[in-house]
């Protein structure tokens, strides 16, 4: 189907129908087209070193099984 295929189907529409679809791509023009990208917040460094021992304690053992696998996928040389 076309653009024009459809501004026909518009077109043959009842009088109160066209004003729904008016009033839609009405209110999408107002609307921002994309969400604005989302800034990137780093904490303070001060910040990180007073939460990042409790964090890595916490997940001492998820860190563990990734570097675990980490190894085991490394190539090896000899």
């Amino acid at each position: 189907m076309t653009a024009a295929d459809i501004i026909e189907m518009i077109k043959k529409l009842p009088p109160e129908e066209r004003r729904e679809v008016r009033a839609y791509f009405d209110q999408k023009e107002k609307a921002p087209a994309v969400e604005p990208p989302r800034t990137i917040r780093y904490a303070a460094a001060e910040k990180f070193n007073e939460i990042a021992p409790g964090f890595f304690e916490k997940h001492h053992e998820l860190f563990r099984r990734l570097a675990e696998a980490e190894r085991s996928e490394a190539p090896t040389t000899r």
